[in-house]
């Protein structure tokens, strides 16, 4: 070595220790990160309906699940001879399965017929479960408030009218008896496929002056009766309410009558339509909305399994 000179220290290995520095530098960075998105009441994880789950010692207490988890095959809810009644002239009473992508939250079904005479029904039934993503909202809650609004958007009454009975009975029709020739009579169960309407606050008849829009009425109940006038019903699940529209757009006279009902953290929907040419009887509320109330009480017990 030449005298004078000094040895010159390597540097490499101080640049080899930087790289290792700055990585756990950040690996801590990461951990107190981890550690602020998983403190006290954050959910990591969800249940299998997508619902936030709390982690332990979280201070929200979650709402207990609703009582259903699944749901039933709605085609099979009516028997095949009811069917038959529902919606004479029917190509398949096996039904056509509504398009779902996930049928344990929403499921339907539905038939359609026609008779020689003209006169054409249809049944739709769908089912949903419902599902509440707050975690103070129950699944129940969540649908009785569901439930709520679709009747007010309805116009349903609050409470049934005073005096007037659980269910359709077919004495409390007021419309003259058809003949027996009469499509309504052509089938126990002269069906409508349904669409809401408002409450009036004079029912009209069937017979009565359609007004320019087509619609003879608010809700088209047949007869003066308020038991058959869109109302709350008792006696079909936790909650229900039937709605009568009534139109004549012209050719032919059209009924539907809805009827939906909440059992537990479920909502179901029955809707039953008649279509009648303009030379025969009309469609008669009595009838309908008592096959409606029928087909929701075979419904309910298939979802209560």
């Amino acid at each position: 070595m030449t005298k004078g000179v000094r040895p010159v220290r390597s540097t490499l290995p101080s640049r080899r220790r930087l790289p290792v520095a700055a990585g756990a530098v950040l690996t801590v960075v990461a951990v107190a990160a981890l550690g602020a998105c998983t403190g006290p009441g954050s959910s990591d994880s969800t249940d299998g309906d997508g619902k936030p789950v709390p982690v332990a010692g979280s201070s929200v207490s979650p709402a207990p699940p609703g009582k259903y988890r699944t749901l039933p095959q709605p085609c099979t809810a009516v028997d095949a001879n009811s069917l038959k009644k529902l919606v004479p002239g029917a190509k398949d009473y096996a039904g056509a399965e509504s398009l779902t992508y996930d049928t344990d939250r929403l499921v339907g079904c539905s038939w359609k017929g026609t008779t020689a005479d003209g006169v054409s029904r249809s049944l739709t039934l769908s089912v949903v479960r419902v599902v509440s993503y707050d975690p103070a909202v129950s699944d129940e809650a969540q649908a009785a408030s569901d439930f709520d609004k679709k009747a007010t958007a309805a116009s349903i009454p609050s409470s049934p009218p005073s005096g007037s009975p659980a269910t359709t009975s077919p004495t409390t029709a007021t419309t003259t008896p058809s003949s027996p020739s009469s499509p309504s009579n052509a089938a126990a169960g002269s069906g409508t496929d349904g669409s809401s309407g408002s409450t009036p606050a004079n029912p009209v008849t069937s017979t009565s002056t359609s007004s320019s829009n087509g619609a003879i009425g608010s809700n088209g109940a047949s007869g003066s009766s308020p038991d058959l006038a869109p109302r709350r019903l008792s006696g079909v699940g936790n909650a229900a309410f039937i709605n009568d529209v009534a139109k004549k757009p012209g050719k032919t006279s059209n009924r539907t009558v809805t009827l939906v009902f909440r059992t537990a953290n479920v909502l179901a929907t029955v809707t039953y339509t008649q279509s009648s040419p303009a030379d025969a009887q009309p469609p008669k509320s009595a009838d309908l909305q008592k096959d409606a109330e029928k087909v929701a009480g075979d419904l309910q017990h298939k979802v209560e399994g």
